[in-house]
């Protein structure tokens, strides 16, 4: 399990919830501003970028509708391309001694 340090992750109850069911121990954390290596922070940056660019919804209705729209269009292949990008990232991540790149 793969977790940032986002407050939410890293509260004495989130942890203390992950340590009652036994996953603490298997969870990875990243530095702090480093999303860099978590695949669905990407999809996240470019459904966000879709809804302001595209989309640019003044209701609800029309931000679940754009949200919809993007799922829709996230293939399997974009989806491999959010993943193989960690391979580009990794050596960025590792010169930064895992702090934030570029990427």
């Amino acid at each position: 399990m793969l977790q940032d340090n986002d407050r939410k992750h890293t509260s004495k109850s989130t942890k203390k919830w992950m340590e009652d069911k036994g996953i603490l121990e298997y969870v990875m954390e990243t530095p702090a501003s480093s999303p860099d290596l978590n695949p669905i922070e990407n999809v996240w940056s470019a459904m966000k970028t879709y809804l302001r660019t595209v989309v640019k919804p003044k209701k609800k209705d029309e931000l679940v509708n754009g949200i919809k729209d993007f799922w829709e269009t996230l293939t399997a292949e974009k989806c491999g391309k959010y993943i193989d990008h960690i391979h580009r990232v990794i050596p960025h991540v590792i010169l930064n001694s895992g702090g934030p790149t570029q990427f």
